[in-house]
């Protein structure tokens, strides 16, 4: 591969490779020298990749050996600032370099992998001979023999060096596992990301595959804690054990690079898509009024940010009928299918969250709402974060009875269906408008995501688009000044439906008490 197509791959994924080096260091000064020697390494390597195929394959390996030996130079000018401040003839006593070397070696020992230390502790702690070893731990003879030689010259090696723990050792980055299931619970599935090292893992072994050792030394955790964790997320299949013995993520993570990135190519696709959709909205609010005379009550405000909702469920559901083959989900445990990803956020744009949301919130036998708390909606105007279901059960009784002014949009089931075949048209846009934002988000974590994982990228973006872009649209329909905030107390986007079936028997049943 020529230099200038190298240097063209490293334009395009430099802020991949940044991410890889920012989740190797954590300091964001040290990632920036790390990637430029990943970049440097990379076109140095250019010429001797024969295949331009191959190229992206060994990327990884050039970044993983980069960082082992941009770790080496870091620590050997730290050794040789050490030797400098103790020229001056400080004298430490036998016993002082004895206790370094005793828990040198002990460090050394915790970082083994489990055979490594399983071997050396029976043999040297307990006192065992090899054949007693061998027999405890039911492995050939030879196999114990070759474990001792090998320990051997790992802890030489190992007590000569200065290890340093990654930043993830005393400050965890944030991580957060979401999953969407349906099926039986199990609690130590659902307990797993309770504890703050199994996130870690997957953090540290996203971009590159690590060893037990590796990720020891990175989170600053003895192997023989971190095993069990390992254990459990291979069980659960979110991690993957190599032939090579390292491990790897399987699960893919929004991370901040991703997000940012994502919200300012969403903007672009969500404004002039909303634009077309409110237009269409306005344009059929006396209609609207004509299907259900409730609405007749309501201020164009009122009813506009009633109808946002609804339309987006329906547009939603037309890019679901589009795409049935993104809609197949995993196993993630027996008795249960879904699909899992991970958020690793520092911050997130408020405007651009949602607090809560339900297609269907049932508030009695009677009623249900529908509702969606956009994070750009001033407290006053959320649904869930006020809700008082008794109170608002009787405030929709008296609505319906005509005994107050109606605050909100109260339909029944057949005026609800009269409405969503009105805004047939609008639906349609926002299947589009939601076409375009899962093309945008494949497109821009294909570029932030480790290849191996680009199999499952599409599935997952499709899977969890509407999860994610819930407040994005409600954020950019206020921040481009297509919609108000509102003027009126009480919840906005929302609207409630009176189920007719149940109605009915309700009325049977109270005639015959």
């Amino acid at each position: 591969m020529e230099q200038t197509h190298a240097a063209a791959f490293i334009e395009e994924n430099l802020k991949t490779i940044f991410a890889y080096a920012l989740s190797r260091v954590s300091n964001r000064d040290d990632a920036e020298d790390l990637t430029n020697d990943i970049a440097v390494a990379i076109l140095q390597s250019a010429e001797k990749i024969k295949d331009p195929d191959a190229f992206y394959g060994y990327i990884w390996g050039i970044a993983a050996n980069t960082y082992k030996k941009f770790m080496r130079r870091k620590n050997r000018r730290r050794a040789e600032a050490i030797d400098e401040n103790l020229s001056d003839g400080a004298d430490f006593t036998e016993e002082l370099l004895a206790q370094q070397e005793t828990a040198a070696l002990r460090r050394e020992i915790a970082l083994l992998s489990k055979e490594y230390r399983e071997c050396t502790v029976a043999y040297y702690y307990d006192g065992l001979s090899c054949a007693e070893v061998s027999e405890k731990l039911r492995i050939p003879l030879d196999m114990v023999k070759y474990y001792l030689f090998k320990t051997r010259k790992i802890l030489k090696e190992g007590i000569s060096m200065e290890r340093e723990f990654g930043e993830k050792s005393f400050h965890p980055a944030p991580f957060e596992f979401l999953t969407i299931f349906s099926g039986e619970s199990n609690r130590e599935y659902q307990n797993l990301f309770s504890r703050k090292l199994p996130g870690q893992i997957l953090l540290s072994a996203y971009y590159t595959p690590m060893t037990a050792r590796t990720l020891a030394i990175e989170l600053g955790v003895a192997s023989v804690y971190l095993e069990d964790e390992l254990a459990l997320l291979e069980k659960y299949r979110l991690v993957e054990k190599l032939p090579s013995g390292k491990y790897q993520t399987r699960l893919v993570i929004f991370t901040q690079d991703f997000t940012n990135e994502f919200y300012r190519s969403a903007e672009k696709v969500a404004v002039p898509a909303l634009k077309e959709i409110i237009a269409g909205l306005n344009g059929k609010l006396e209609q609207v009024r004509q299907i259900n005379a409730c609405s007749e009550k309501l201020s164009d405000s009122r009813l506009l940010w009633s109808l946002l909702w609804p339309v987006m469920l329906q547009g939603h559901i037309g890019l679901v009928q589009r795409y049935p083959r993104y809609d197949e989900q995993d196993r993630l445990y027996d008795g249960a299918t879904g699909v899992n990803y991970g958020l690793s956020l520092e911050t997130q744009p408020e405007a651009f969250a949602s607090d809560a949301f339900a297609g269907y919130a049932m508030i009695d036998e009677q009623y249900r709402a529908s509702a969606a708390d956009f994070g750009v909606l001033p407290e006053k105007n959320r649904f869930f974060t006020r809700l008082d279901r008794k109170a608002f059960a009787e405030t929709i009784r008296q609505t319906a009875a005509g005994q107050i002014e109606p605050t909100f949009l109260l339909l029944t089931e057949a005026e609800e269906q009269s409405l969503f075949k009105l805004l047939r048209d609008e639906n349609a846009l926002m299947a589009n408008l939601y076409d375009g934002l899962f093309a945008c988000a494949c497109k821009v974590m294909k570029a932030h995501a480790p290849k191996r994982l680009g199999e499952q990228v599409d599935r997952i973006m499709f899977q969890t688009l509407f999860f994610r872009t819930v407040g994005l649209i409600g954020g950019c329909a206020v921040q481009s000044g297509l919609l108000a905030l509102p003027d009126f107390d009480g919840p906005a986007a929302m609207y409630v439906r009176e189920d007719d079936a149940i109605a009915a028997d309700t009325v049977v049943q109270s005639e015959e008490h």
